[in-house]
């Protein structure tokens, strides 16, 4: 042969073995069985039997694959082909007993199955194709497959040699489904060991680990199975989305990124757990360009602009946040729409200076939707307090605090405040006085609640000065009055407003009750921070016998 003949047909050797390594084998059927995946494995199993109809074995297991689909009459079909491609031997038998089975005939395939092991002797393929008929047979009743008949039939196979590696495989699947976990694992590191370099079994040993929620070895076996194969795309996946699912967002991003990257089939959904990350994580750049993308693919996948949306309001980009997600209602479905569209729609139009009730509304769609969203009362409360429609924004703040476990001051204050100007409600004063009885029994070092309940206490004192009669009940609000004092005389600066009324009140309670030399105390601390008090001069007036009506500082049920 002449040198340039050898190079050609060197050549030749080289596209034909290229060739068969495109092809589908028997081990990608077997992977594809492993990860039931069943349309990829009826899908090898068919190449493989239209390009040699003789291979029987092939026919066996595209049945199972039907059958673990529920496809009975093809699982026939392909039993039938499987005889009809040899008629004897142990397959053709295997075959046969395969058709009584789906026919109900359990006690007829039992014996022709027995007949086809006793026949197969050493054929280890025909063991364990025995075995994996019970694997994949669901009985019509909806029970399970027969397991335990499965088991008994791949252990016999394993007889015949304990190091096979499709039997391996199969006995570690079935145990998975019984499930038995331990020997799951075990037949799995065993089929590890007869095939070092393929990351299927070790891939299968962090499936297993992860059902048992034994989640740093999960972790340990999916990253061995990328070291020995790092385009193992259900590896890549079932690392990005298990670190997504427990909230490793930066470790989730990074794994999501190697799955659209490197992955060899990868779906919309894959890329679309990567933009969702990619938001999370705050790459809105990344992020917006992923989204186009899937939209250039799948145009139904609109509602995928939420995260651009999101992904502005979280940047300060609230205009174009807001141009985003009014485009976006405008054209999604609204089944498609989430409770957080409505949530981010209300709080961008806030920003942007648009009509607080619209807002509003959003913000009640929110909740209506989820009832997780109950903060939003908050904003609400807020957004009407602006409004100086404190009635509402007391409402709204009352049915927030309702869901909190652990509330703060400024809560309830927030509260008192709203209650306390809401002149719709004859009842202001007495709820204003509750939510500031909350705030000084949550910071009773903070002066501020302790002015406000005395002044919510004082406009329930009894209005003294029509009707004097009632004198004994006046001075629910001194305690409160004292309180305050005590804390805002360290500040009297800061707090000369609020002193000025506590002092006016007490001064005025002793006066009232002839405790002239309280009244004074209180009457020269007024005088001192407020010289030309009204109250201070017509009590010292009276006092000093200087006018015949004394004056009152009773509070009664006025503004």
């Amino acid at each position: 042969m002449t040198n340039f003949l050898k190079k050609i047909f060197v050549l030749f050797l080289a596209v034909a073995y290229a060739g068969l390594g495109m092809a589908q084998t028997h081990s990608d059927g077997l992977a594809a069985m492993q990860m039931e995946n069943w349309d990829k494995a009826i899908k090898i199993y068919s190449d493989l039997t239209q390009k040699d109809p003789a291979d029987q074995v092939a026919w066996l297991t595209l049945g199972s694959a039907y059958l673990a689909k529920g496809d009975k009459n093809k699982a026939k079909e392909t039993y039938d082909a499987a005889f009809n491609a040899k008629a004897e031997g142990a397959l053709a038998m295997i075959a046969t007993a395969r058709i009584l089975l789906l026919q109900n005939k359990q006690a007829e395939a039992d014996a022709i199955f027995k007949k086809a092991e006793k026949l197969a002797k050493k054929d280890i393929a025909a063991k364990r194709l025995i075995g994996e008929s019970f694997l994949y047979m669901a009985p019509e009743n909806g029970q399970r497959p027969n397991y335990t008949r499965a088991e008994e039939a791949l252990k016999a196979a394993m007889e015949a040699s304990s190091k096979d590696f499709p039997t391996l495989m199969a006995l570690g699947y079935c145990y998975k489904e019984m499930p038995n976990g331990g020997l799951s694992a075990q037949h799995y590191e065993y089929a590890a060991n007869v095939e070092p370099q393929n990351p299927l079994p070790v891939y299968m040993l962090a499936v297993v680990y992860k059902a048992a929620k034994l989640n740093d070895k999960f972790l340990v076996y999916i990253d061995k199975t990328l070291a020995l194969s790092p385009k193992f795309t259900l590896a890549l996946r079932s690392k990005a989305e298990f670190l997504y699912y427990n909230r490793q967002w930066e470790k989730a991003t990074e794994a999501a990124k190697n799955l659209v990257n490197n992955g060899t089939d990868i779906t919309i959904e894959d890329e679309m757990l990567l933009a969702n990350l990619l938001y999370i994580t705050k790459d809105c750049p990344g992020c917006s360009a992923l989204v186009e993308k899937i939209l250039k693919k799948d145009g139904s996948k609109n509602y995928l602009r939420r995260l651009q949306g999101y992904c502005d309001y979280d940047n300060g980009n609230y205009a174009e946040g807001l141009k985003i997600l009014e485009e976006f209602f405008n054209i999604v479905a609204p089944e498609k729409i989430l409770a957080s569209d409505y949530d981010y729609l209300g709080k961008m139009q806030i920003k942007m200076g648009r009509d607080t009730n619209i807002a509003i509304a959003n913000f009640m769609k929110a909740i209506d939707m989820d009832s997780s969203k109950w903060p939003l009362y908050g904003d609400i409360g807020d957004l009407y307090k602006a409004k100086k429609d404190y009635c509402n924004a007391a409402i709204a703040y009352r049915t927030r605090l309702d869901s909190v476990t652990t509330p703060a001051a400024m809560d309830f204050y927030w509260m008192g405040i709203c209650h306390y100007y809401c002149q719709g409600d004859t009842l202001r004063f007495e709820k204003a006085e509750k939510a500031f009885a909350r705030v000084t029994e949550i910071a009773p070092e903070a002066g501020i609640g302790w002015s406000w309940r005395a002044k919510a206490m004082s406009k329930l004192e009894p209005d003294i000065a029509n009707h004097p009669e009632l004198l004994d009940e006046f001075g629910k609000a001194k305690p409160f009055f004292e309180e305050f004092v005590k804390l805002g005389e360290k500040n009297p600066e800061k707090n000369k407003k609020d002193l000025i009324t506590a002092y006016e009140y007490l001064a005025s309670y002793f006066f009232l009750r002839k405790e002239d030399e309280n009244a004074k105390l209180y009457l020269d601390k007024l005088v001192a921070i407020d010289p030309e008090n009204k109250s201070a001069k017509d009590i010292k007036q009276f006092m000093a016998g200087e006018t015949p009506v004394p004056p009152t500082k009773s509070g009664g049920k006025g503004k």
